[in-house]
């Protein structure tokens, strides 16, 4: 059991140091709107639940209203860029993620 618990040890420990080689030669991208996208995977990089191949993040524009509007999409401040979201308070009830909607 020792040997099994030492191998996985082994693991993670290599997976943790690739994954920082790989996070070296994947540096955080600016957009025009100042947005920070950030490498996930591959060619994508990520920002707001967005995730697109770099040659592709200049052309996403800012979220939408109805973006804005729907309560699953957790958007910075360069994302929501002074509008005014209309979403609902979460119920606890629903037992939901959305940390900036909870009802006090």
């Amino acid at each position: 059991m020792d040997a099994i618990t030492n191998l996985i040890g082994e693991w993670q420990q290599l997976r943790a140091e690739l994954a920082a080689v790989e996070r070296a030669e994947h540096p955080d991208i600016t957009d025009r709107h100042g947005r920070v996208w950030t490498w996930k995977a591959k060619d994508l990089y990520r920002h707001c639940g967005i995730a697109a191949p770099e040659y592709m993040i200049n052309d996403f524009g800012l979220p939408t209203q109805a973006a804005l509007d729907n309560p699953n999409y957790d958007l910075c401040d360069v994302c929501t860029d002074g509008r005014k979201r209309n979403v609902p308070d979460c119920e606890p009830e629903w037992n939901c993620s959305h940390a900036m909607h909870q009802r006090a």
